[in-house]
């Protein structure tokens, strides 16, 4: 059997990185919560990026609807904590990694799952909304950088918060006493200004109240891609990131791309229009 060695394993990267900037990734702490749609193809991604420290957390085992899109999900994991599978994943590839779990993050456990990081990546479950608050207040309050990619489609958009930019609540303008389908409309618009998916997704495959939206790999793979990258530019380049309310949108099935800086969030006057429109079109 090859002994492991970073430096051989890693070394493709160069060119890309330099040496100096292969070790900071290597001595980089990155937490991830959720290892489901994204999450899990998150930890390896980095993983592969040669990132030596993570702090990962979910709740959840692995199922049999998890396969369409599921980094960890197989016949062979079915009922087993994602937790316990991404681990063993990511030790097969990294074994000198340090990788601490959490049975999911919540008030208590926040501030012992934050200590130590440099960058935070948003991968929980889209309709646990006071989760994504939660962490994103927690980070922001911390100087934490934190990433949000959302599939859609076969797409995706990106939001980065730092310190400088606006907060979660600021950004999207959730009515927290609101029934859960009018929050996560909320959440979508915020998401997605572009709303480029809205093209060819049919409207009655999304059920906000029911906690139902579909999915595809092709967008959690890019989502991954786009993701990862902006981790990599918080860790090396940090002042090309540009925080909420700027985004960025891409669909690869439509070759369409936005970067754009969508002021006072959800409440804008235009977005509060699109709010009530697509309230009307989905029934909210």
């Amino acid at each position: 059997m090859t002994a492991f060695d970073y430096d051989l394993a890693f070394s493709r990267n160069h060119g890309i990185t330099t040496q100096e900037e292969q070790q900071k990734l290597k001595n980089a702490t990155v937490a991830i919560a959720g290892m489901g749609g994204v999450g899990g193809d998150y930890l390896i991604t980095l993983l592969r990026t040669g990132i030596g420290h993570f702090k990962i957390a979910d709740f959840d085992t692995f199922e049999l609807a998890n396969f369409n899109r599921q980094y960890g999900a197989t016949v062979s994991t079915i009922g087993r904590s994602k937790i316990e599978v991404m681990t063993e994943l990511a030790l097969d590839i990294n074994p000198e990694a340090s990788i601490k779990t959490y049975n999911g993050v919540n008030e208590e456990t926040i501030d012992d799952f934050l200590v130590g990081v440099d960058v935070f990546i948003d991968a929980i479950e889209f309709f646990e909304i006071k989760a994504h608050r939660l962490v994103t207040n927690a980070c922001m309050k911390k100087g934490i950088i934190a990433i949000f990619g959302v599939p859609l489609g076969f797409g995706t958009s990106v939001l980065v918060y730092k310190p400088e930019g606006m907060s979660f609540d600021d950004y999207f303008d959730v009515d927290y006493d609101a029934p859960l389908a009018q929050q996560a409309l909320k959440m979508a618009l915020g998401i997605a200004p572009a709303a480029f998916h809205i093209n060819y997704i049919k409207p009655g495959a999304f059920k906000f109240g029911n906690r139902q939206a579909p999915s595809m790999a092709s967008g959690c793979k890019l989502t991954t891609g786009f993701v990862i990258t902006q981790v990599i530019l918080a860790l090396l380049h940090p002042d090309e990131l540009k925080p909420l309310p700027h985004y960025i949108n891409y669909d690869a099935r439509l070759g369409r791309l936005k970067k754009g800086h969508a002021w006072m969030g959800n409440r804008n006057p235009m977005r509060k229009l699109k709010y009530f429109i697509a309230s009307k079109k989905f029934s909210v």
